[in-house]
């Protein structure tokens, strides 16, 4: 059985007790891992933010809520190294789908070395691409052309933590936005269809937003570019992904 870890800030117990709930109820053992809280901003791993980069690439700073959510993740992604298996990473507002999660925990020890990390939720772009390629069980996964754009649940194995960590340098981007980068980090978007769980509504984000930098023409230009160049990447990322499995 993989470890279930669940990230919490300590002062979230309602958070803490209502996914602990669920988790009960499947049986399932788990383990609370302390959340980075942010707004004590004394984190060494804090020294990785570049607030300069954040500003031209993002046009915005990141909150005190997202440099301790990405570093929550990333003690995790060590974690992983650490123990060196593949480990389940839910954040405490996850809302379980019972059966389709169980589904996929029944799976686990089926899955090939391919699938390095796995989005456990629905993706929240408004536009993307998804390409089944493998059915384990009641579920599939698929390849998806855009990130899912949260970190809400994920199946991670050392090898993509390893990379994860490897291109986190430097921090200018929230967490999600970050593993979002397949064609950077190498690590692929596969996600499951369906989803096995997702953001309890109930609850609404401790992270919050970074403010919005000021912009001078030099900075909306460099933003543009950059935006442009995520974009191609990507898209030759997943056509070269596309032309290498229609080949097997």
């Amino acid at each position: 059985m993989n470890k279930i870890f669940v990230i919490n800030l300590p002062s979230s117990v309602d958070r803490r007790d209502n996914i602990s709930q669920q988790l009960d109820q499947l049986k399932l053992p788990f383990e609370i891992f302390p959340a980075v809280d942010g707004r004590k901003g004394n984190h060494p791993l804090f020294e990785k933010y570049d607030e300069g980069l954040s500003k031209l690439y993002r046009g915005k700073t990141l909150s005190a809520g997202q440099l301790g959510c990405y570093a929550s993740h990333y003690l995790l992604w060590e974690k992983c190294l650490e123990l060196n298996e593949p480990i389940l990473v839910i954040e405490d507002d996850t809302l379980l789908y019972p059966a389709q999660f169980m589904a996929f925990i029944e799976q686990l020890p089926t899955l090939s070395s391919e699938f390095e990390c796995i989005r456990l939720f629905s993706n929240k772009r408004r536009s993307f691409r998804s390409s089944p390629v493998k059915k384990i069980g009641e579920l599939a996964i698929a390849k998806f052309s855009k990130g899912h754009m949260s970190t809400t649940g994920y199946y991670l194995t050392p090898a993509a933590a390893e990379k994860l960590i490897q291109h986190s340098s430097r921090w200018y981007m929230a967490v999600d936005i970050y593993m979002d980068r397949f064609w950077v980090n190498q690590v692929e978007c596969y996600g499951t269809i369906p989803a096995c769980l997702t953001n309890d509504p109930k609850f609404d984000s401790e992270i919050g937003y970074g403010k919005k930098a000021s912009r001078s023409f030099y900075t909306r230009c460099k933003r543009e570019w950059f935006n442009l160049s995520e974009l191609i990447r990507r898209e030759v990322h997943n056509l070269r992904f596309k032309l290498h499995n229609s080949n097997k």
